[in-house]
């Protein structure tokens, strides 16, 4: 738990930065309309916004502070300057209340989704999964898998790993792939979700 203001603000949940940030909606492609554009929520990241204020709003009012709002954002993988809260709170916050509420907290987090660039967005969910020698394994790209709600059988998980590795069927199976491998899968399952 983080002190601050004499008050104990509890960690977000710890999954909570990797769901939303792998879920973030990319840009529509022309034949694709039902892409949502990057500054629009799904209705889960929605969801997962409004807990995250929940869990900031320790007394209950409905309101939370900058310190607050700064911490959200750390902890959702953002690096902003407390200039830049000052300034997210001060553009948010019409009546200068010092406080921003929750729809305008969701409002924020959208905005911020346009300017997330998706590659940053994997190299943080490599980090958060990958082993001491910087690779995952099966059941580390397992969890991956289920924390962006993809969910595919141990089998599917296996054949995307040696396909990443440029095993054929019958070469045996990979323990583990690199990052590199794994922006590589990524890529793939981006292209077939789109066909």
């Amino acid at each position: 738990e983080q002190q601050r203001e004499g008050r104990l603000t509890p960690p977000l949940p710890p999954s909570l930065p990797l769901r939303m940030a792998s879920s973030i909606p990319k840009k529509p492609r022309a034949k694709k309309s039902k892409i949502p554009p990057r500054d629009t929520l799904t209705e889960q990241q929605r969801k997962e916004i409004e807990e995250a204020f929940d869990v900031l709003d320790t007394d209950g009012s409905g309101r939370i502070d900058a310190g607050d709002l700064l911490v959200a954002l750390r902890a959702l993988g953002f690096e902003p300057r407390k200039d830049e809260v000052k300034k997210l709170m001060s553009d948010t916050d019409k009546e200068n209340t010092g406080t921003i509420n929750k729809q305008q907290f969701v409002e924020i987090f959208r905005t911020k989704w346009g300017e997330t660039d998706p590659q940053a967005l994997l190299h943080l969910a490599f980090q958060l999964y990958e082993t001491e020698d910087e690779t995952l394994t099966l059941e580390n790209l397992k969890m991956v898998a289920e924390t962006i709600g993809e969910f595919q059988t141990d089998e599917e998980l296996q054949e995307m790993m040696n396909e990443a590795c440029g095993l054929k069927p019958g070469d045996g199976n990979a323990a583990a792939i690199t990052e590199e491998q794994f922006m590589k899968i990524m890529v793939r399952q981006k292209e077939k979700a789109l066909e």
